[in-house]
């Protein structure tokens, strides 16, 4: 039995497997071993996927849990993020309706097939869920291109409903072809970092024609300002707008962002509930401000 008492964080060592209504086990990349949260992120069991499985079974009956809602919102985080980054966002959908299931992944510790065998083990194993959601920010969008394309048996017991893809660089960055190519920069931000090399990103499956996508890119007035007086040769490896494009989306809006977590932004979120919700950024739906 594991002592109940909230997590030390280690995101980026912590993968989660499973989500039901706010709890999730969790498996450490460094170690294999499993950990249960409950919704507060208290450990409540660690051990084996198993042993975990099963403590999950008795706190259900313990705590009376309830079913989830039917229609899931899936929030991945980019590159070196945590799922962190969806706290207001989270609050939010979960408001207007839906299960928000934000994915905590070590992008930094393990390879790109293995984030994408990560989310597609989740998907398997989502419980009394009818339709899934994507909101995807910035790298997960190539990663759920890749899963999207990998496997589809989830899909005989729920429907994908849209995908909102926010900075997803679906053309690759130059600069992550740069630092690839020094073992010291590229051994701390992990192996997965390649798939920025635009002849990798160019190579993955696009999404599918057949589901509604909407595409968010921000743009900051001051680094835009910054930028201008950079070399070129700089400005090359940054990122550009073009590269989150997708070609098919429904819709591509350019937000005008100041702060630093740009899923925070109460503009962004109003905008990726109204597109989960009825397809398009702009709407007649008004969402409370927390």
């Amino acid at each position: 039995m594991a002592f109940a008492f909230f997590t030390l964080g280690g995101k980026q060592f912590w993968e989660d497997r499973f989500f039901y209504n706010g709890w999730r086990i969790q498996r450490s990349c460094l170690t294999g071993k499993y950990r249960l949260l409950d919704e507060w992120d208290i450990r409540r069991e660690s051990g084996t996927l198993v042993h975990c499985q099963n403590a999950f079974l008795h706190f259900i009956e313990v705590y009376q849990l309830l079913r989830p809602k039917q229609k899931a919102v899936f929030l991945l985080h980019g590159y070196g993020q945590s799922k962190d980054k969806f706290n207001k966002m989270t609050k939010q959908f979960e408001q207007a309706g839906f299960m928000p299931i934000a994915v905590n992944m070590p992008t930094l510790r393990v390879g790109f097939n293995a984030l994408v065998e990560q989310i597609d083990f989740l998907l398997k194993n989502l419980k009394d869920i009818q339709e899934v959601n994507f909101v995807v920010y910035g790298f997960s969008g190539l990663v759920l291109r890749k899963v999207l394309a990998k496997s589809w048996g989830w899909r005989r017991k729920m429907k994908i409903g849209r995908i909102v893809a926010i900075n997803v660089p679906n053309r690759g960055a130059l600069w992550g072809q740069k630092l690839s190519r020094f073992p010291i920069i590229s051994n701390f931000l992990g192996s997965a970092v390649q798939m920025y090399i635009p002849d990798l990103a160019a190579n993955l499956p696009d999404f599918p024609k057949s589901i509604e996508i909407g595409v968010l890119t921000s743009w900051n007035p001051l680094i835009r300002t910054i930028l201008k007086i950079m070399p070129r040769s700089l400005q090359r490896l940054l990122p550009e707008k073009k590269e989150s494009f997708v070609d098919g989306a429904k819709e591509i809006f350019a937000v005008k962002f100041w702060g630093l977590n740009f899923c925070s932004s109460q503009k962004v979120i109003t905008y990726c509930i109204n597109f989960i919700n009825t397809g398009k950024f702009k709407s007649a739906q008004k969402i409370k401000k927390l």
